[in-house]
């Protein structure tokens, strides 16, 4: 219960950092840095005695050389290199969503579900400690109740089938595919808000994406 908890309230950092970064930056480029979180639960299988195999190490170098060419844009107007508007909140992210991952594998271990009912208890209890604290008014109309209502069953429903997986398979191949979530998370922001990235970040989105699939083999 106790890692539970923990779970809850680091993945809520995440969410909170990828939510920010995404409305300050660039969608797909934050989603991809933000799915690079397994990198943790992989060191920490190292740290446990996992072994990779050369593939998997060589997709985790991948992932890191993906996430170098995110990271940074020349501009022609602005010399020098500089970071991309959400970067440091992407990199927040991946860190805590890793964090998440290893603490939700523990809770997972006695029984899945209660191991999501404790994240949970951890992330909302945060939320109304937060609240009261900033007396915070949050203001839902009518259209915005379908969308946050599907972010709502779709997030917990996705932490359900991890817990499952985690109790069923190794923790590292389990984190690194369920990381694969940008590729619906690129292709929607394309779609749906016209995004368009500069070449060095479609070549980074690709080398993340392809050393996660290397990761997985």
């Amino acid at each position: 219960m106790a890692a539970g908890v923990l779970a809850g309230l680091v993945g809520l950092i995440g969410l909170a950092a990828i939510y920010r970064g995404m409305a300050i930056g660039v969608v797909s480029v934050v989603s991809t840095i933000a799915a690079t979180g397994p990198i943790v639960p992989i060191l920490v299988g190292l740290v446990t005695g996992e072994r990779p195999s050369v593939l998997q190490l060589a997709g985790i170098a991948m992932a890191l050389a993906g996430i170098a060419m995110l990271a940074f844009d020349r501009r022609p107007s602005e010399p020098g290199r500089r970071l991309i508007p959400g970067v440091g909140l992407a990199l927040l992210a991946a860190l805590a969503f890793g964090v998440f991952l290893v603490a939700i594998r523990y809770a997972s271990r006695p029984d899945p579900l209660w191991g999501v009912l404790a994240t949970r208890t951890g992330s909302v209890g945060a939320l109304l400690v937060l609240g009261l604290l900033f007396r915070s008014r949050v203001r839902v109309t009518r259209v915005d109740l379908p969308p946050l209502v599907a972010v709502g069953v779709l997030d917990v429903a996705a932490d359900v089938f991890f817990a499952f997986a985690t109790t069923i398979g190794l923790l590292s191949i389990v984190s690194i595919l369920s990381s694969l979530y940008p590729v619906a998370t690129v292709v929607l922001a394309r779609i749906v808000l016209k995004e368009r990235t500069a070449r060095p970040q479609q070549a980074g989105i690709g080398l993340a994406l392809a050393g996660v699939v290397l990761i997985t083999v």
